[in-house]
């Protein structure tokens, strides 16, 4: 009986401890595409910028108008762009995209509080180039500005192209918004 209990056992023993044999002369490469875990091994996850990053502006222009901007990276809204490297793994970039929070006041009375995004200016494009675009700036023009109106510059760019759109936003001292396209051609400096 010990005999029989003895072979039962050494029998289940050598049986469980032959899983993996097959996989012995497999490339790590193999197993992992094996088990779906390739995939994630090779891709390389960028965030750009890697970190929240905010830009202050707090501005009195001798016209009169008082600027508070806050321009901001957005945590959890990206455009995601993906590139094939040499070693045929995968890179995705994430590029954060912007906003921008904006307090104008004309002789310290509040005309304007409103907030700059692309979804502002979506009739000024078709919606593939908003869904891969991110904001680059904004920034308040002193030049352009005259007594009556404040002007602030936008960009917003499809990254890692050429394709890009400029605006100017002219508020007057009522703080009403108007949105100008700006037409950059390739000989202007």
């Amino acid at each position: 009986m010990r005999i029989l209990i003895f072979i039962i056992l050494t029998s289940i023993i050598t049986l469980t401890s032959c899983n993996g044999r097959e996989r012995k002369y497999k490339t790590n490469a193999e197993v992992l595409k094996e088990n779906k875990l390739l995939e994630s091994f090779t891709e390389e996850i960028k965030f750009v910028p890697k970190t929240y990053t905010e830009i202050k502006t707090d501005t009195i222009l001798s016209n009169g108008f008082k600027i508070k901007m806050s321009y901001h990276s957005l945590e959890n809204d990206f455009v995601l762009e993906s590139r094939t490297l040499k070693n045929d793994s995968i890179a995705k970039i994430h590029h954060k995209n912007f906003e921008a929070q904006l307090l104008v006041s004309k002789d310290n009375v509040i005309i304007n509080k409103s907030l700059i995004n692309k979804r502002l200016f979506y009739e000024f494009e078709n919606a593939s180039f908003w869904a891969s675009a991110i904001m680059q700036f904004v920034w308040v023009d002193h030049e352009a500005s005259n007594k009556n109106t404040l002007c602030l510059n936008t960009s917003f760019c499809v990254p890692n192209t050429d394709k890009c759109k400029d605006f100017t936003l002219k508020i007057d001292e009522f703080g009403t918004i108007q949105i100008e396209e700006v037409h950059i051609f390739s000989n202007t400096i």
